[in-house]
Parts: C-alpha cells; sequence; structure tokens
C-alpha cells in the first residue's frame, strides 16, 4: 500500500479509536491538497460524515453510522492500490 494511503487510513483509525492528537484530524483533512483522485474523494467523504453523521449528544463527535462510515473507509483504504 502506498505510504499516502496508509497514512489516511491510520488517521482516520486513530480518530475513530480515540486516540489521535486533536489537532490531527483538522492538520490532515483541512490542511492538505492530494494529487491522487481517489484520496482527495476519500478526503471529501471523510470531512462530509460530520455533517452526514451527526451525533445526537454532545459527548460524541458524530453518530455510530459516522464511526462505521469512517471504519468502511480504513477498509478500503488499506485494500485499495494506488494507480500509477
Amino acid at each position: 500500500m502506498a505510504a499516502d494511503y496508509k497514512e489516511m487510513a491510520d488517521v482516520i483509525e486513530r480518530f475513530v479509536n480515540g486516540t489521535s492528537a486533536p489537532w490531527e484530524w483538522d492538520d490532515y483533512f483541512l490542511g492538505r491538497n492530494h494529487e491522487d483522485p481517489f484520496l482527495r474523494a476519500m478526503q471529501k467523504r471523510a470531512l462530509r460524515v460530520w455533517l452526514e453523521f451527526p451525533s445526537a449528544t454532545e459527548r460524541e463527535r458524530i453518530s455510530a453510522e459516522g464511526v462505521n462510515a469512517l471504519r468502511a473507509m480504513v477498509r478500503e483504504l488499506r485494500e485499495r492500490r494506488p494507480h500509477h
């Protein structure tokens, strides 16, 4: 797997597991421009999770469905091979 695919999967996974640094999500998803079209699409999907799966409580950042969507993205990133 290309390093960029692994890195994005790792960032999402740390967020889902609650082990990411407070700034990591924003730095990664708001502060990067990916050249790879698939990574750009995944970046947009990750950012939409907040809108598509809002939490019903203030304790959680996103709903359980949102967590599942992010986990599915991690699997997809780990399974996909970049096209060169």
